[in-house]
């Protein structure tokens, strides 16, 4: 399976660019500065122009530094409506599988919150910051699930972009489970 309808909401999950789909907002995975890092924020920061960047920069100007699980939004530039910018938890931190679900949901907050209808999202934390594609499975499908149940308004359809056929076998596997 690689979607489930909740309330007239899609979650679904496929293997692809998460630069090149075409959603209302694009989530990707940031530092407490907002700073590019990481192949994929710069990929992303990219495609989206330096627009986005300044935008980062007047945000930290502001707030210092965005916490662990905390998300900001952005313009899309070039290419999407918006971007949220979400600080994910690192492994070894302590409470990882609490963050992780902090900074899924809050990704959706902030997304329903602005009147998103679509929204795409890669396995925040994953790799760089040591999470295992199953660990983000289990704790962002369920949590993506629990907020499309009792909080949202907007959101139609929630994707997770997986960049490899294991990772979407890991992700399908827990969206079987969560369909009962």
């Amino acid at each position: 399976m690689n979607q489930l309808t909740i309330n007239d909401s899609v979650i679904e999950i496929f293997v692809g660019d998460l630069t090149n789909t075409e959603y209302d907002g694009v989530v990707i995975p940031t530092n407490s500065r907002l700073l590019p890092s990481g192949e994929l924020r710069c990929k992303v920061l990219r495609k989206a122009g330096v627009t986005v960047q300044v935008e980062c920069n007047r945000i930290i100007n502001k707030i210092i530094k965005v916490a662990v699980g905390s998300a900001v939004i952005t313009s899309g530039g070039n290419l999407t409506n918006y971007i949220i910018h979400i600080n994910g938890p690192k492994l070894g931190q302590g409470n990882e599988a609490k963050k992780l679900m902090l900074s899924t949901w809050n990704s959706l907050k902030i997304a329903d919150e602005a009147g998103l209808t679509s929204l795409v999202m890669p396995p925040i934390s994953k790799n760089m910051l040591g999470f295992t594609a199953k660990l983000c499975a289990e704790v962002m499908l369920p949590t993506i699930k629990k907020y499309v149940l009792e909080k949202n308004k907007n959101l139609k359809n929630v994707s997770i972009c997986l960049e490899t056929l294991p990772d979407y076998k890991e992700f399908e596997n827990v969206l079987d489970t969560i369909a009962i």
